[in-house]
């Protein structure tokens, strides 16, 4: 089972294996991370008006505001989400970006058409930190919601896929998500912040971990 990590420590162990990488300490990394309640900010929202209010609503609902290396806006997890990281060393990191991002969305969504669902990579409307390697999930009666999103940083040696994957209790998401965005006067669409369980009941973290783990391990 995976242990709740806290959002600095998590964060400290993601940039010192991106410099162990790139310094050729290590090969590949893929590191599947349990995470404690956070709201993690873009060093976009950070240049925002609204951003001390913004930190005082992510506090509000019991979610640890820092802000982080990669992304394009504020993302929620807690214990009930998947932090996937994947790390590797390369001469020229810029290159082969897209292919990455396609790999690992494309390794989420394939995850969850095995669990039966109807995965797919893609931007929904008004969703939060909108990208198109965004992974959503379709149901009837449920609608479209995003499950999962990803964000990329490079270093000069080494290249950093990073991807959210809500697979459980994404109703303290939804609630923090429409709080903070309203204090950064960010447009969402609180019905588009979702997680694998409101599609597929029983599902668990640990059971898309491994799932996960053998898609991706080197």
């Amino acid at each position: 089972m995976l242990t709740p990590l806290s959002a600095e420590d998590d964060d400290a162990r993601r940039l010192a294996l991106l410099a162990e990488v790139g310094a050729g300490r290590h090969p590949q990394v893929v590191r599947l991370v349990r995470p404690s309640p956070t709201a993690a900010f873009s060093r976009r929202d950070a240049l925002l008006p609204g951003f001390a209010a913004a930190q005082e609503a992510a506090r509000a609902h019991g979610f640890t505001p820092i802000v982080r290396p990669v992304g394009g806006r504020m993302a929620p997890y807690h214990q009930g989400t998947l932090v996937l990281d994947v790390i590797g060393r390369s001469d020229d990191p810029r290159r082969g970006m897209t292919e990455r991002f396609e790999l690992v969305a494309d390794a989420i969504a394939d995850v969850l058409t095995g669990l039966g669902l109807d995965a797919r990579m893609g931007e929904l409307p008004r969703e939060y930190c909108p990208g198109q390697h965004s992974v959503h999930v379709t149901a009837a009666g449920v609608g479209a919601t995003k499950v999962a999103g990803t964000a990329q940083r490079q270093t000069r040696t080494a290249y950093l896929v990073s991807a959210l994957l809500v697979v459980e209790n994404s109703a303290p998401l939804r609630a923090v998500t429409t709080d903070v965005y309203a204090a950064l006067g960010l447009d969402l669409d609180p019905s588009t912040v979702g997680a694998v369980a409101d599609h597929a009941p029983g599902v668990t973290v640990d059971e898309v971990a491994a799932a996960l783990a053998g898609r991706l391990e080197p």
